[in-house]
Order: C-alpha cells, then sequence, then structure tokens
C-alpha cells in the first residue's frame, strides 16, 4: 500500500533514516525535476529546485509533518518553491532592465579613482590661484560665472556693466 508506505517513510525520515529519504528521492526525484521544469524552463534550476526541496527535508526532519499525501505534499512544496524562483527571475530582470536606463547609470556612477581627485584637485587649487591675480572686476565676473553659476544676465545686473562687458571680461578671464 502506498500510502502506508508514504507514512512510514515519513516516520523514518523523521527518525533519521537516511536511507528513507534517499527511497524516497529515488522514487520521485525525476517527477519532481520534469513538474518544477514546467514552471522555470531550464533544466539545471529544476534540479537544483528539486534537491534543495530534499535537502532542506533532510535538514527539518524532526519536524516533517506530512498531512495526506506525501506525493502531494513534495509536488505542493516543488510548485511553491518553482513560482518564488520565478519570481525572484523577474524581480532580478526588471531590476537589471532599471539598472541599465542612461538616467538611473547617470545616478550610480562609479566612485572616482584616488588619482583623478588629485588631478582634480590640483587643478581646482591652479584655478582658484590664477582668478585671484585677475584683476578686480574680471576675477568677480570669473567667479560669479564659474563659482556661482550666474548668467551674464545676472552677472551684468549685480556689477552695473552691460552683458557685452560680462563677455568682453569672460573673454579676458580665460586667456
Amino acid at each position: 500500500d502506498l500510502t502506508q508506505s508514504s507514512a512510514d517513510l515519513v516516520g523514518r525520515i523523521r527518525g533519521g533514516d537516511a536511507r528513507a529519504l534517499e527511497e524516497l528521492f529515488r522514487r520521485e526525484y525525476v517527477a519532481l525535476c520534469r513538474f518544477a521544469n514546467r514552471y522555470v524552463r531550464d533544466a539545471a534550476a529544476s534540479e537544483d529546485l528539486v534537491q534543495d526541496l530534499f535537502t532542506t527535508i533532510w535538514a527539518n526532519r524532526a519536524r516533517l509533518d506530512v498531512r495526506g499525501s506525501l506525493r502531494a505534499y513534495l509536488f505542493t512544496a516543488v510548485r511553491n518553491r518553482a513560482l518564488n524562483a520565478r519570481k525572484h527571475t523577474l524581480v532580478e530582470r526588471e531590476w537589471a532592465r532599471e539598472e541599465s536606463a542612461p538616467e538611473v547609470r547617470v545616478l550610480h556612477r562609479a566612485p572616482r579613482r584616488p588619482d583623478e581627485l588629485l588631478d582634480e584637485s590640483e587643478r581646482d587649487a591652479r584655478v582658484r590661484s590664477a582668478i585671484a591675480h585677475l584683476p578686480e572686476r574680471c576675477r568677480l565676473v570669473m567667479q560669479l560665472r564659474w563659482q556661482e553659476q550666474l548668467g551674464h544676465a545676472d552677472i551684468a545686473a549685480i556689477m552695473g556693466i552691460t552683458i557685452k562687458g560680462v563677455e568682453i571680461q569672460l573673454t579676458r578671464g580665460l586667456r
């Protein structure tokens, strides 16, 4: 009787009988892999799923509680694991798709290397020094434009000069 032998197997597994687990594994493995493959469509992943189920059964054997058919229990457990695996795969694909979007790549730039940071620091120091040695009006225009990010019209209003005057000072400063 299959039901009696299933109940016997569960009892033996719960008691720590590794041969009982091996017997169950040999009896159900192929069918469970085929069943899992319907969900995940990957033979290797299906085998991993079923092997993981048997590993979990063995690890938690003392708490193994099968109500009803052992076979139904196994197929339900495989189905749940396969659905979780599929859901996880979809989440990974969605994450990969989102991470590859151009606007996300800009947000997650790779950290700058120390030599790049040093080069930038040295360049900034040289630029600040050069700006400090400019005539006052030219220096103020350069600072408002490049450090404060103001437009030509705003600089002209602040300095009380024309936009053309701002452009002339910027040209001199850049030279």
